[in-house]
C-alpha cells in the first residue's frame, strides 16, 4: 500500500471500530498526538486510549474532505463525527498528519483541532 492508502484504511477500519485494525497499521513505538492534549506512545498506550474513548461510541462517521501524501508524511482535512450510544452525535474538524516509515506502518499521527469545539460537542459525554 502506499502511504496514502494506508492512512485511508486507517480511517476505514475508526469508521469500523476495528481497533485491531487500526493497530495493525501502526507501529509499536507510534506517537498519537491529539496537539491540545498529552501524546499517547506506543500501541498498547494507544489501544488503551482508544478503546476508553470508543467504550460510548456506538459508530464513528469519519469524512476526508482532503488528502495529500508527500513521501511517507500524509495529511488530511476531516471532520470526525461519533454516534453516541445513547443517540447523541457529535463532530468535530480536524488536520491529521500522519508519518509512516519504511515498512509502510505509522509513527507518528497528530491531529490538530479546537479544543473548545470538541468540549462543546462533547459535553456530557
Amino acid at each position: 500500500m502506499t502511504p496514502q492508502q494506508t492512512v485511508e484504511a486507517f480511517i476505514g477500519h475508526w469508521n469500523a471500530c476495528d481497533i485491531d485494525a487500526m493497530l495493525s497499521l501502526c507501529a509499536e513505538g507510534i506517537v498519537y498526538h491529539n496537539i491540545p492534549m498529552e501524546p499517547v506512545v506506543g500501541t498498547a498506550a494507544m489501544r488503551a486510549m482508544v478503546e476508553g474513548f470508543l467504550s460510548n461510541i456506538a459508530s464513528c462517521d469519519w469524512q476526508t474532505h482532503a488528502i495529500a501524501a508527500n513521501g511517507n508524511t500524509v495529511l488530511t482535512e476531516r471532520t470526525d463525527a461519533f454516534n453516541f450510544k445513547d443517540g447523541r452525535r457529535a463532530a468535530i474538524r480536524v488536520m491529521g498528519t500522519f508519518d509512516l516509515d519504511e515498512n509502510g506502518l505509522i509513527t507518528g499521527w497528530r491531529d490538530y483541532f479546537d479544543m473548545l469545539e470538541f468540549q462543546r460537542e462533547f459535553a456530557g459525554a
